[in-house]
């Protein structure tokens, strides 16, 4: 499986993230590797297209994981959190993974819990009315002022935003999206959450790949402070680990 980095505009200490194309071909020894669970989750997918891509995302998320492990990928194993989002068992590594149409990201820290979420920009006719049931009042507005030209696409990165944040705490749609600001804009800042448990502090900054692809990256912070990112870095040439 062929995965490639992404960069962040900002730097964030001890995490990766890697784009998969999701369109590519799984080898045999890939296919393998993957669970009697994933298999049959896959074969859920009424089509073709949508199971190879399920497919490729978990071998290369289970190759990307065995290799920072030093373990097969047919061993891992992993437990659901109380919300469903995975973790592996005995392994000091985080994980989470998205993915929209052809392209899959997986983000990788051996720090910080972390959420990650893409979206492929796409003509969204009601941005408004989605924004009215998920954003925060000031996002709503800021949306709306938006030229139309560039509202697509200040939706997906206020949407792959929200996302984020709410899978590095590992709750997903069960904290309302609207409580809380995220901004239209793909800057870094801090976020605050409220949740059942207490209150989250995230680091959070979007990213691109190319002119169609948004995401975002959540890191949630350790409750006794956070740390201060620095600037830039830069990719690696693409990677193709052995199956």
């Amino acid at each position: 499986m062929i995965v490639s980095p992404l960069v962040l505009p900002v730097d964030a200490p001890h995490c990766e993230l890697w784009r998969i194309d999701l369109d590519q071909h799984v080898p045999a020894a890939a296919l393998a590797k993957l669970s009697a669970d994933e298999v049959a989750r896959a074969r859920r997918f009424v089509f073709e297209r949508d199971r190879h891509r399920f497919i490729a995302a978990h071998a290369a998320l289970r190759q990307l994981l065995a290799q920072r492990c030093g373990q097969a990928g047919e061993g891992l194993r992993f437990v659901a959190g109380r919300f469903g989002k995975p973790a592996l068992v005995a392994a000091d590594l985080h994980f989470n993974l998205s993915h929209s149409h052809d392209t899959g990201v997986v983000a990788l820290s051996t720090r910080d819990e972390l959420g990650v979420d893409v979206e492929v920009v796409r003509p969204m006719p009601d941005a408004l009315a989605l924004a009215a049931a998920y954003f925060s009042p000031a996002e709503q507005a800021a949306l709306a002022a938006c030229p139309p030209a560039q509202r697509d696409r200040a939706f997906f990165v206020c949407w792959t935003r929200k996302e984020a944040c709410l899978k590095a705490v590992g709750i997903g749609l069960d904290l309302a999206t609207n409580g809380f600001d995220v901004g239209i804009a793909p800057v870094a800042q801090p976020v605050t959450l409220t949740t059942p448990d207490g209150v989250e502090q995230l680091r959070l900054q979007s990213f691109e790949d190319g002119d169609d692809t948004i995401g975002a990256l959540a890191l949630r912070l350790p409750r006794r402070g956070s740390y201060t990112a620095d600037a830039g870095t830069s990719a690696a040439a693409p990677l193709e680990f052995t199956a």
